[in-house]
Protein backbone atom coordinates (compact mmCIF):
# COMPACT_ATOMS: atom_id res chain seq x y z
CA UNK A 1 0.00 0.00 0.00
CA UNK A 2 1.33 3.85 -0.86
CA UNK A 3 2.23 5.47 2.32
CA UNK A 4 -0.63 7.56 3.69
CA UNK A 5 -0.80 9.28 6.91
CA UNK A 6 -3.98 10.73 9.18
CA UNK A 7 -4.80 14.40 8.33
CA UNK A 8 -7.45 17.11 8.52
CA UNK A 9 -9.28 17.44 5.19
CA UNK A 10 -8.06 19.60 2.83
CA UNK A 11 -8.50 20.95 -0.96
CA UNK A 12 -5.91 21.22 -3.92
CA UNK A 13 -7.03 22.90 -6.72
CA UNK A 14 -5.19 22.77 -9.71
CA UNK A 15 -3.65 26.39 -11.47
CA UNK A 16 -2.03 25.78 -14.52
CA UNK A 17 0.80 28.39 -16.23
CA UNK A 18 -0.01 26.50 -19.63
CA UNK A 19 -3.46 28.36 -21.25
CA UNK A 20 -5.12 27.45 -24.51
CA UNK A 21 -7.97 28.70 -26.40
CA UNK A 22 -10.30 26.56 -28.32
CA UNK A 23 -11.88 29.84 -29.56
CA UNK A 24 -11.02 33.06 -31.18
CA UNK A 25 -12.70 36.12 -30.62
CA UNK A 26 -14.80 35.80 -33.64
CA UNK A 27 -15.92 32.42 -32.93
CA UNK A 28 -16.95 33.61 -29.91
CA UNK A 29 -18.78 35.99 -30.73
CA UNK A 30 -20.98 34.05 -33.47
CA UNK A 31 -21.75 31.59 -31.16
CA UNK A 32 -23.16 33.54 -28.58
CA UNK A 33 -24.69 35.63 -30.88
CA UNK A 34 -26.77 32.42 -32.24
CA UNK A 35 -27.59 31.08 -28.63
CA UNK A 36 -29.04 34.52 -28.58
CA UNK A 37 -31.32 33.86 -31.69
CA UNK A 38 -32.47 30.74 -30.62
CA UNK A 39 -33.52 32.23 -27.01
CA UNK A 40 -34.69 34.86 -28.87
CA UNK A 41 -36.76 33.13 -32.19
CA UNK A 42 -36.87 29.64 -31.40
CA UNK A 43 -37.40 29.90 -27.39
CA UNK A 44 -37.43 27.36 -24.49
CA UNK A 45 -39.92 24.80 -23.15
CA UNK A 46 -40.68 25.68 -19.19
CA UNK A 47 -43.43 22.94 -18.01
CA UNK A 48 -43.86 25.16 -14.99
CA UNK A 49 -46.52 27.71 -14.12
CA UNK A 50 -44.46 29.92 -11.79
CA UNK A 51 -41.94 29.84 -14.06
CA UNK A 52 -44.04 31.15 -17.05
CA UNK A 53 -45.47 33.78 -14.51
CA UNK A 54 -41.98 35.41 -13.65
CA UNK A 55 -40.93 35.35 -17.37
CA UNK A 56 -44.25 37.20 -18.22
CA UNK A 57 -44.34 39.32 -15.46
CA UNK A 58 -40.44 40.11 -16.74
CA UNK A 59 -42.01 40.49 -20.75
CA UNK A 60 -40.72 37.87 -22.17
CA UNK A 61 -42.55 36.41 -24.82
CA UNK A 62 -44.36 33.98 -23.34
CA UNK A 63 -47.00 31.31 -24.72
CA UNK A 64 -48.67 29.56 -21.88
CA UNK A 65 -50.31 26.46 -23.75
CA UNK A 66 -47.20 25.86 -25.18
CA UNK A 67 -45.28 26.18 -22.38
CA UNK A 68 -42.75 28.20 -24.65
CA UNK A 69 -40.57 31.37 -23.99
CA UNK A 70 -38.87 33.60 -26.32
CA UNK A 71 -36.59 36.36 -24.45
CA UNK A 72 -35.59 39.11 -25.99
CA UNK A 73 -31.48 38.85 -26.95
CA UNK A 74 -31.10 42.33 -24.47
CA UNK A 75 -32.58 41.01 -21.59
CA UNK A 76 -30.35 37.69 -21.63
CA UNK A 77 -27.72 40.71 -21.43
CA UNK A 78 -29.49 42.72 -18.74
CA UNK A 79 -30.26 39.79 -16.50
CA UNK A 80 -26.60 38.32 -16.63
CA UNK A 81 -25.46 41.36 -15.46
CA UNK A 82 -26.90 40.97 -12.31
CA UNK A 83 -25.08 37.30 -11.87
CA UNK A 84 -22.31 37.29 -9.47
CA UNK A 85 -19.41 35.92 -11.04
CA UNK A 86 -17.36 35.44 -7.65
CA UNK A 87 -18.40 33.58 -4.53
CA UNK A 88 -17.67 31.30 -2.58
CA UNK A 89 -18.78 27.05 -2.46
CA UNK A 90 -17.94 27.28 1.26
CA UNK A 91 -17.02 24.16 3.00
CA UNK A 92 -16.98 23.42 7.09
CA UNK A 93 -13.67 25.24 7.58
CA UNK A 94 -12.82 28.23 5.45
CA UNK A 95 -9.77 26.40 4.34
CA UNK A 96 -11.96 23.98 2.40
CA UNK A 97 -13.96 27.38 0.43
CA UNK A 98 -13.53 26.73 -3.42
CA UNK A 99 -13.17 30.13 -3.99
CA UNK A 100 -14.98 30.88 -7.36
CA UNK A 101 -13.92 32.68 -10.18
CA UNK A 102 -10.88 34.03 -8.28
CA UNK A 103 -8.37 32.50 -10.17
CA UNK A 104 -7.08 30.39 -7.82
CA UNK A 105 -7.24 27.29 -10.31
CA UNK A 106 -9.87 24.45 -11.38
CA UNK A 107 -11.69 22.39 -8.44
CA UNK A 108 -12.48 19.23 -8.67
CA UNK A 109 -15.78 17.20 -7.62
CA UNK A 110 -16.53 13.88 -6.60
CA UNK A 111 -19.71 13.41 -8.52
CA UNK A 112 -21.91 10.95 -9.91
CA UNK A 113 -24.57 9.38 -8.22
CA UNK A 114 -24.25 5.58 -9.90
CA UNK A 115 -26.83 3.36 -9.29
CA UNK A 116 -24.57 0.21 -8.85
CA UNK A 117 -21.15 -0.46 -6.49
CA UNK A 118 -18.48 -2.57 -6.68
CA UNK A 119 -18.95 -4.20 -3.18
CA UNK A 120 -15.62 -3.82 -1.14
CA UNK A 121 -15.50 -7.13 0.58
CA UNK A 122 -16.27 -9.13 -2.35
CA UNK A 123 -15.97 -7.55 -5.52
CA UNK A 124 -19.19 -8.46 -6.82
CA UNK A 125 -21.92 -5.87 -8.92
CA UNK A 126 -24.46 -4.94 -6.85
CA UNK A 127 -26.95 -1.71 -5.81
CA UNK A 128 -25.68 1.03 -4.02
CA UNK A 129 -27.40 1.68 -0.60
CA UNK A 130 -26.68 4.97 1.63
CA UNK A 131 -23.67 3.02 3.49
CA UNK A 132 -21.55 3.93 0.23
CA UNK A 133 -22.54 7.22 -0.17
CA UNK A 134 -21.34 7.29 3.38
CA UNK A 135 -17.93 5.57 2.56
CA UNK A 136 -17.49 7.74 -0.47
CA UNK A 137 -17.83 10.86 1.63
CA UNK A 138 -15.35 10.12 3.39
CA UNK A 139 -12.98 8.87 1.40
CA UNK A 140 -13.73 12.57 -1.17
CA UNK A 141 -12.93 13.92 2.21
CA UNK A 142 -9.67 12.72 2.90
CA UNK A 143 -8.02 13.26 -0.95
CA UNK A 144 -7.09 16.93 -1.17
CA UNK A 145 -7.86 16.68 -5.40
CA UNK A 146 -11.45 16.52 -4.42
CA UNK A 147 -12.90 20.24 -3.73
CA UNK A 148 -16.56 19.23 -4.09
CA UNK A 149 -18.28 16.39 -3.24
CA UNK A 150 -21.77 14.99 -4.69
CA UNK A 151 -23.48 11.53 -3.22
CA UNK A 152 -21.49 9.64 -5.83
CA UNK A 153 -24.15 6.59 -5.78
CA UNK A 154 -27.49 6.69 -5.26
CA UNK A 155 -28.99 5.43 -1.38
CA UNK A 156 -31.25 2.62 -3.29
CA UNK A 157 -32.37 1.37 -0.47
CA UNK A 158 -34.19 4.33 0.93
CA UNK A 159 -36.97 4.81 -1.94
CA UNK A 160 -38.76 7.43 -3.51
CA UNK A 161 -36.75 10.20 -0.91
CA UNK A 162 -32.76 8.55 -1.99
CA UNK A 163 -31.56 11.94 -2.71
CA UNK A 164 -32.82 12.93 0.47
CA UNK A 165 -30.97 10.44 2.80
CA UNK A 166 -27.86 10.73 0.12
CA UNK A 167 -27.70 14.78 0.87
CA UNK A 168 -27.89 13.73 4.80
CA UNK A 169 -25.10 11.36 3.96
CA UNK A 170 -22.28 13.31 2.71
CA UNK A 171 -23.39 16.06 5.38
CA UNK A 172 -21.92 13.94 8.27
CA UNK A 173 -19.23 12.24 6.33
CA UNK A 174 -17.30 15.32 4.91
CA UNK A 175 -16.51 18.55 5.51
CA UNK A 176 -16.28 20.03 2.16
CA UNK A 177 -18.57 21.47 0.24
CA UNK A 178 -21.86 19.36 -0.68
CA UNK A 179 -23.75 19.82 -4.01
CA UNK A 180 -26.72 17.94 -5.03
CA UNK A 181 -27.73 17.13 -8.78
CA UNK A 182 -30.66 14.70 -7.87
CA UNK A 183 -32.65 17.36 -5.36
CA UNK A 184 -35.21 17.69 -8.54
CA UNK A 185 -38.14 18.91 -6.76
CA UNK A 186 -39.23 21.98 -4.58
CA UNK A 187 -40.31 19.90 -1.81
CA UNK A 188 -37.29 17.85 -1.40
CA UNK A 189 -34.87 21.18 -2.07
CA UNK A 190 -37.01 22.51 1.38
CA UNK A 191 -35.99 19.51 3.30
CA UNK A 192 -32.29 19.09 2.29
CA UNK A 193 -32.16 23.34 2.79
CA UNK A 194 -33.68 22.99 6.59
CA UNK A 195 -30.42 20.27 6.56
CA UNK A 196 -27.91 22.85 5.47
CA UNK A 197 -29.54 25.80 7.39
CA UNK A 198 -29.37 23.20 10.57
CA UNK A 199 -25.52 22.89 9.79
CA UNK A 200 -25.16 26.70 9.37
CA UNK A 201 -26.37 27.58 12.36
CA UNK A 202 -29.44 29.27 10.26
CA UNK A 203 -30.65 30.48 7.16
CA UNK A 204 -28.52 33.89 7.45
CA UNK A 205 -25.39 32.45 8.00
CA UNK A 206 -26.13 29.62 5.29
CA UNK A 207 -26.85 32.42 3.02
CA UNK A 208 -22.89 33.77 3.90
CA UNK A 209 -21.12 31.00 3.53
CA UNK A 210 -23.22 28.16 1.49
CA UNK A 211 -21.97 24.60 2.20
CA UNK A 212 -24.51 23.23 0.01
CA UNK A 213 -25.29 24.04 -4.06
CA UNK A 214 -27.22 22.90 -6.55
CA UNK A 215 -26.60 21.50 -10.37
CA UNK A 216 -29.72 21.41 -12.21
CA UNK A 217 -30.04 19.12 -15.73
CA UNK A 218 -32.13 20.29 -18.61
CA UNK A 219 -33.62 18.54 -21.19
CA UNK A 220 -32.00 18.38 -24.42
CA UNK A 221 -32.89 20.46 -26.95
CA UNK A 222 -33.66 23.18 -25.56
CA UNK A 223 -36.08 22.38 -22.51
CA UNK A 224 -35.99 22.50 -18.83
CA UNK A 225 -37.33 20.33 -16.49
CA UNK A 226 -40.48 21.15 -13.98
CA UNK A 227 -39.10 19.74 -10.47
CA UNK A 228 -35.53 20.81 -11.54
CA UNK A 229 -36.55 24.62 -11.76
CA UNK A 230 -38.76 24.67 -9.18
CA UNK A 231 -36.20 23.31 -6.92
CA UNK A 232 -33.64 25.77 -8.45
CA UNK A 233 -36.22 28.56 -7.25
CA UNK A 234 -36.05 27.50 -3.47
CA UNK A 235 -32.37 27.15 -3.84
CA UNK A 236 -32.49 30.78 -5.30
CA UNK A 237 -34.64 32.10 -2.98
CA UNK A 238 -32.10 30.65 0.29
CA UNK A 239 -29.43 32.87 -1.63
CA UNK A 240 -28.08 29.45 -2.59
CA UNK A 241 -25.38 29.11 -5.41
CA UNK A 242 -26.95 26.94 -8.60
CA UNK A 243 -25.44 25.45 -11.83
CA UNK A 244 -27.63 24.88 -14.92
CA UNK A 245 -26.47 21.83 -17.01
CA UNK A 246 -26.84 20.96 -21.41
CA UNK A 247 -26.24 17.85 -22.16
CA UNK A 248 -26.57 18.14 -26.03
CA UNK A 249 -26.02 15.10 -27.84
CA UNK A 250 -24.57 15.69 -31.43
CA UNK A 251 -27.00 14.47 -34.14
CA UNK A 252 -29.76 13.22 -31.88
CA UNK A 253 -30.77 16.20 -29.60
CA UNK A 254 -28.35 18.59 -31.21
CA UNK A 255 -27.20 19.14 -35.34
CA UNK A 256 -23.97 17.30 -36.04
CA UNK A 257 -21.88 20.08 -35.66
CA UNK A 258 -19.62 21.38 -32.53
CA UNK A 259 -20.43 25.20 -33.23
CA UNK A 260 -23.81 24.25 -33.11
CA UNK A 261 -23.79 22.01 -30.27
CA UNK A 262 -22.25 24.98 -28.17
CA UNK A 263 -25.08 27.15 -29.03
CA UNK A 264 -27.49 25.25 -28.10
CA UNK A 265 -26.41 24.16 -25.24
CA UNK A 266 -25.44 27.90 -24.07
CA UNK A 267 -29.38 28.59 -24.88
CA UNK A 268 -30.46 26.18 -22.69
CA UNK A 269 -28.45 27.19 -19.53
CA UNK A 270 -29.04 30.83 -20.42
CA UNK A 271 -32.34 30.14 -20.64
CA UNK A 272 -32.30 28.68 -16.92
CA UNK A 273 -29.87 31.72 -15.73
CA UNK A 274 -32.07 34.38 -17.00
CA UNK A 275 -35.26 32.76 -15.05
CA UNK A 276 -33.10 33.10 -11.36
CA UNK A 277 -31.99 36.61 -12.07
CA UNK A 278 -35.39 37.48 -12.63
CA UNK A 279 -36.67 36.30 -10.02
CA UNK A 280 -33.83 36.56 -7.00
CA UNK A 281 -31.34 38.92 -8.52
CA UNK A 282 -27.52 38.39 -7.47
CA UNK A 283 -27.78 34.77 -7.39
CA UNK A 284 -24.31 32.84 -7.34
CA UNK A 285 -24.68 31.30 -10.91
CA UNK A 286 -22.64 28.88 -12.71
CA UNK A 287 -22.68 26.71 -16.06
CA UNK A 288 -22.31 23.59 -17.62
CA UNK A 289 -22.63 22.34 -21.40
CA UNK A 290 -21.44 18.36 -21.45
CA UNK A 291 -21.51 18.02 -25.23
CA UNK A 292 -21.86 14.04 -26.14
CA UNK A 293 -21.85 12.10 -29.48
CA UNK A 294 -24.03 8.80 -30.49
CA UNK A 295 -21.97 6.06 -32.19
CA UNK A 296 -23.46 6.10 -35.78
CA UNK A 297 -23.14 2.28 -36.00
CA UNK A 298 -25.39 1.67 -33.22
CA UNK A 299 -26.28 4.82 -31.73
CA UNK A 300 -24.58 3.91 -28.15
CA UNK A 301 -23.91 7.69 -25.93
CA UNK A 302 -20.76 8.77 -25.71
CA UNK A 303 -19.44 12.04 -24.02
CA UNK A 304 -15.51 10.58 -23.73
CA UNK A 305 -14.72 11.39 -27.25
CA UNK A 306 -12.61 13.49 -28.41
CA UNK A 307 -15.13 15.47 -30.57
CA UNK A 308 -16.97 15.91 -27.42
CA UNK A 309 -13.83 17.35 -24.88
CA UNK A 310 -12.97 19.48 -27.22
CA UNK A 311 -16.33 21.01 -28.18
CA UNK A 312 -16.62 21.22 -23.95
CA UNK A 313 -13.08 22.97 -23.36
CA UNK A 314 -14.58 25.80 -26.05
CA UNK A 315 -17.65 26.10 -23.97
CA UNK A 316 -15.30 27.63 -21.14
CA UNK A 317 -14.61 30.54 -23.51
CA UNK A 318 -18.24 31.17 -23.80
CA UNK A 319 -19.26 30.81 -19.92
CA UNK A 320 -16.59 33.66 -19.04
CA UNK A 321 -17.39 36.22 -22.37
CA UNK A 322 -21.13 35.64 -20.44
CA UNK A 323 -19.63 36.56 -17.26
CA UNK A 324 -20.37 32.73 -15.74
CA UNK A 325 -18.09 30.13 -14.06
CA UNK A 326 -18.02 27.15 -15.90
CA UNK A 327 -17.86 23.34 -14.79
CA UNK A 328 -16.24 21.08 -17.44
CA UNK A 329 -15.61 17.87 -18.56
CA UNK A 330 -18.09 15.21 -17.78
CA UNK A 331 -15.99 12.45 -17.98
CA UNK A 332 -15.12 10.51 -14.79
CA UNK A 333 -14.41 7.16 -16.44
CA UNK A 334 -16.96 8.20 -19.39
CA UNK A 335 -17.44 5.37 -21.50
CA UNK A 336 -14.99 2.35 -19.85
CA UNK A 337 -16.59 -0.65 -19.03
CA UNK A 338 -13.21 -2.11 -16.98
CA UNK A 339 -11.67 -0.36 -13.98
CA UNK A 340 -7.93 -0.57 -15.21
CA UNK A 341 -8.03 0.12 -19.01
CA UNK A 342 -6.74 2.16 -21.47
CA UNK A 343 -9.67 3.83 -22.93
CA UNK A 344 -10.87 4.86 -19.22
CA UNK A 345 -6.86 6.52 -19.43
CA UNK A 346 -7.13 8.40 -22.35
CA UNK A 347 -10.33 9.73 -21.55
CA UNK A 348 -9.87 11.30 -18.04
CA UNK A 349 -5.84 12.50 -19.05
CA UNK A 350 -6.99 14.65 -22.03
CA UNK A 351 -10.37 15.68 -21.29
CA UNK A 352 -9.12 16.86 -17.46
CA UNK A 353 -6.13 18.25 -18.69
CA UNK A 354 -7.95 20.95 -21.54
CA UNK A 355 -9.96 21.46 -18.96
CA UNK A 356 -7.46 23.15 -16.32
CA UNK A 357 -5.06 24.76 -19.16
CA UNK A 358 -8.48 26.38 -20.37
CA UNK A 359 -9.06 28.12 -17.01
CA UNK A 360 -12.61 26.11 -16.24
CA UNK A 361 -13.33 27.05 -12.63
CA UNK A 362 -14.42 23.31 -11.69
CA UNK A 363 -14.59 20.27 -13.69
CA UNK A 364 -15.96 16.66 -12.56
CA UNK A 365 -13.17 14.52 -11.72
CA UNK A 366 -11.73 12.31 -9.16
CA UNK A 367 -15.09 9.66 -8.60
CA UNK A 368 -14.51 6.15 -9.02
CA UNK A 369 -17.05 5.70 -11.74
CA UNK A 370 -17.01 3.58 -14.63
CA UNK A 371 -19.53 2.57 -17.37
CA UNK A 372 -21.08 5.42 -18.45
CA UNK A 373 -21.62 7.06 -14.72
CA UNK A 374 -23.71 3.64 -14.07
CA UNK A 375 -20.89 1.63 -11.81
CA UNK A 376 -19.09 2.95 -9.04
CA UNK A 377 -15.52 1.14 -8.40
CA UNK A 378 -14.25 2.77 -5.24
CA UNK A 379 -10.79 1.82 -5.98
CA UNK A 380 -10.64 3.78 -8.74
CA UNK A 381 -10.62 7.06 -7.22
CA UNK A 382 -7.27 5.99 -6.78
CA UNK A 383 -6.43 6.24 -10.61
CA UNK A 384 -8.14 9.42 -10.76
CA UNK A 385 -5.76 10.72 -8.35
CA UNK A 386 -3.05 9.54 -10.46
CA UNK A 387 -4.34 11.15 -13.81
CA UNK A 388 -4.50 14.57 -11.71
CA UNK A 389 -1.62 14.38 -10.23
CA UNK A 390 0.49 13.95 -13.68
CA UNK A 391 -1.94 16.98 -14.63
CA UNK A 392 -0.66 19.53 -12.10
CA UNK A 393 2.84 18.73 -12.66
CA UNK A 394 2.42 19.25 -16.43
CA UNK A 395 0.60 22.92 -15.85
CA UNK A 396 2.97 23.84 -13.86
CA UNK A 397 5.53 23.80 -16.83
CA UNK A 398 9.15 24.52 -15.83
CA UNK A 399 10.05 26.57 -13.39
CA UNK A 400 13.11 28.35 -14.27
CA UNK A 401 15.15 30.66 -11.40
CA UNK A 402 18.77 30.52 -9.73
CA UNK A 403 17.48 27.95 -7.88
CA UNK A 404 16.36 25.36 -10.34
CA UNK A 405 19.43 25.80 -12.83
CA UNK A 406 21.19 25.27 -9.70
CA UNK A 407 25.17 26.66 -11.53
CA UNK A 408 26.59 26.45 -8.37
CA UNK A 409 25.79 22.37 -8.21
CA UNK A 410 27.08 22.11 -11.54
CA UNK A 411 30.10 23.95 -10.95
CA UNK A 412 30.85 22.26 -7.64
CA UNK A 413 30.28 18.55 -9.14
CA UNK A 414 32.02 19.02 -12.20
CA UNK A 415 33.03 16.93 -15.93
CA UNK A 416 32.10 13.26 -14.86
CA UNK A 417 31.09 14.00 -11.40
CA UNK A 418 28.05 12.37 -9.75
CA UNK A 419 25.34 14.18 -8.54
CA UNK A 420 23.65 11.81 -6.26
CA UNK A 421 25.26 12.10 -2.69
CA UNK A 422 24.71 15.77 -2.75
CA UNK A 423 22.51 17.69 0.22
CA UNK A 424 20.15 19.16 -2.68
CA UNK A 425 19.63 15.63 -4.42
CA UNK A 426 18.80 14.06 -1.28
CA UNK A 427 16.39 17.19 -0.67
CA UNK A 428 14.77 17.66 -4.01
CA UNK A 429 14.74 14.18 -5.74
CA UNK A 430 11.48 12.59 -3.73
CA UNK A 431 9.57 15.32 -4.82
CA UNK A 432 10.32 14.61 -8.74
CA UNK A 433 8.76 11.28 -7.40
CA UNK A 434 5.08 11.52 -5.84
CA UNK A 435 3.46 8.49 -4.07
CA UNK A 436 1.73 6.24 -6.93
CA UNK A 437 -0.05 2.70 -7.18
CA UNK A 438 1.78 1.87 -10.29
CA UNK A 439 5.20 1.71 -8.98
CA UNK A 440 4.75 -0.19 -5.16
CA UNK A 441 7.33 -2.77 -5.02
CA UNK A 442 6.84 -6.16 -5.37
CA UNK A 443 7.91 -8.57 -2.87
CA UNK A 444 7.63 -11.86 -5.37
CA UNK A 445 10.79 -12.05 -6.78
CA UNK A 446 9.53 -12.30 -10.51
CA UNK A 447 7.25 -9.28 -10.32
CA UNK A 448 8.99 -5.76 -10.14
CA UNK A 449 5.98 -3.70 -8.90
CA UNK A 450 2.62 -5.14 -7.57
CA UNK A 451 -0.50 -5.06 -9.11
CA UNK A 452 -2.05 -1.52 -9.03
CA UNK A 453 -5.81 -2.41 -8.65
CA UNK A 454 -4.46 -4.59 -5.82
CA UNK A 455 -2.67 -1.37 -3.83
CA UNK A 456 -5.50 0.68 -4.56
CA UNK A 457 -8.02 -1.41 -2.80
CA UNK A 458 -6.00 -1.99 0.07
CA UNK A 459 -5.44 1.83 0.13
CA UNK A 460 -9.49 2.70 -0.06
CA UNK A 461 -9.91 -0.04 3.09
CA UNK A 462 -6.13 2.11 4.60
CA UNK A 463 -8.94 5.04 4.42
CA UNK A 464 -12.19 4.22 5.32
CA UNK A 465 -10.67 2.53 8.51
CA UNK A 466 -8.31 5.58 9.46
CA UNK A 467 -9.80 8.70 8.28
CA UNK A 468 -12.59 10.02 10.74
CA UNK A 469 -13.80 13.56 9.16
CA UNK A 470 -15.07 15.79 12.01
CA UNK A 471 -18.26 14.75 12.99
CA UNK A 472 -21.21 17.36 13.59
CA UNK A 473 -22.38 17.98 17.02
CA UNK A 474 -24.58 15.80 18.03
CA UNK A 475 -28.05 17.80 17.99
CA UNK A 476 -27.36 18.42 14.73
CA UNK A 477 -26.87 14.96 13.55
CA UNK A 478 -30.33 14.38 15.65
CA UNK A 479 -31.95 17.07 13.53
CA UNK A 480 -30.42 15.98 10.37
CA UNK A 481 -32.13 12.57 11.13
CA UNK A 482 -35.51 14.31 11.93
CA UNK A 483 -35.58 16.04 8.89
CA UNK A 484 -34.91 12.84 7.09
CA UNK A 485 -37.37 10.91 8.50
CA UNK A 486 -40.27 13.77 8.31
CA UNK A 487 -39.52 13.75 4.36
CA UNK A 488 -39.68 10.10 4.47
CA UNK A 489 -43.27 10.40 6.24
CA UNK A 490 -44.19 12.90 3.70
CA UNK A 491 -47.14 12.22 1.48
CA UNK A 492 -47.00 15.12 -0.71
CA UNK A 493 -43.30 14.54 -1.14
CA UNK A 494 -44.03 10.87 -2.44
CA UNK A 495 -46.86 11.83 -4.27
CA UNK A 496 -44.32 14.66 -6.28
CA UNK A 497 -41.84 11.92 -6.78
CA UNK A 498 -44.32 9.12 -8.07
CA UNK A 499 -45.45 11.94 -10.30
CA UNK A 500 -41.95 12.46 -11.92
CA UNK A 501 -41.44 9.20 -13.16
Amino acid sequence: MIKLEERRASIQPIKSKLKISVLDDGDVKKINQTALNILEEVGVFFPSEKALKIFADARARVDFDKKLVKIPGHMVTEYLKKASGRYTLAGRRPELDAKIGSNEGTYFYCSGEAPNVVDLETGARRRAVKSDVENMAKIADYFPIVSLVWPTVSSGDKGETAPIHGVEACFNNTEKHVQSESVMDEISAKYTIEMASVIAGGRDKLRERPIYSLLLCGVAPLSQDKGGIESALVFAEAGLPIGFMSMPTMGLTAPPYQAADLAIGLAEVLSGCVLIQIAYPGTPLFITIMPAIIDPRSGDYFFGSSFSQITSTAAVQLAHSNGLPITTQFSFGGNAFKLNNWQMGIENVYGHLLSVMAGADMSFGPSGLIEAVSLLDMARILFDREIFQAIDIITKGVEVSDRTLAFDMIREVGPRGMFLGKKQTAEELPKLWPPSILFEKSKVVEEKYRNAEEVARETIDWVLKNHHPAPLDEKVQQELRRIVAAADRDENLKRELKGRR
